[in-house]
């Protein structure tokens, strides 16, 4: 057995490595009151990118704050307790902060980007916990608004016939199907 966790403890780092995403974890038990604390420190090309401190007792949840990160600023915190959660952005942070839900008003996914729409970073959420996605997630998702954006650029859009937009619009799906 020990030789299994030295293996996937010395290939982590790879993983995590190829994301563009490390992470440190500190965990603290306390036998008093039987709560168990942590702390994820998640950080893509050496910046803070989300901090995510846990604490449950007996296997129960008793809270969870994320906090989300961009360029070394704070842009937003969600908790999550029991019986509720809530979401807060910083005040006067230069970035925006978005939050997506499924149909069962479940927590899918957070989003920063700029005030212009250019998405910087985007945390998927399972379970109630979030994680940064991949680097290579990030570059696909912004090819493709970049894509977007010379497709319905008003220049382009004056001198296009709709025939010629709807090929163009056809490629664009065809073209990040394919990644």
């Amino acid at each position: 057995m020990k030789p299994l966790i030295v293996f996937v403890l010395l290939c982590a780092p790879v993983s995590c490595a190829e994301s563009g995403v490390h992470v440190d974890n500190t965990t603290e038990t306390d036998v008093k009151s039987g709560s168990i604390s942590t702390h994820d420190v998640f950080s893509r090309d050496g910046k803070t990118d989300l901090v995510r401190d846990t604490k449950t007792k007996a296997g129960n949840l008793q809270i969870r704050i994320h906090r989300f990160y961009h360029a070394g600023s704070l842009v937003g915190e969600f908790v999550a307790m029991p019986d509720s959660s809530g979401f807060t952005t910083e005040a006067g942070s230069s970035y925006s902060m978005s939050l997506e839900f499924d149909t069962s008003k479940n927590v899918k996914s957070a989003v920063i980007g700029t005030k212009d729409g250019v998405i910087l970073d985007i945390f998927t959420c399972t379970n109630g916990i979030f994680s940064p996605v991949e680097n290579s997630v990030l570059q696909e998702v912004n090819a493709f608004g970049a894509d977007m954006e010379r497709l319905f650029d008003h220049a382009h859009l004056s001198k296009t016939s709709p025939e010629r937009f709807g090929k163009e619009a056809q490629e664009l799906i065809e073209k990040h199907k394919e990644k």
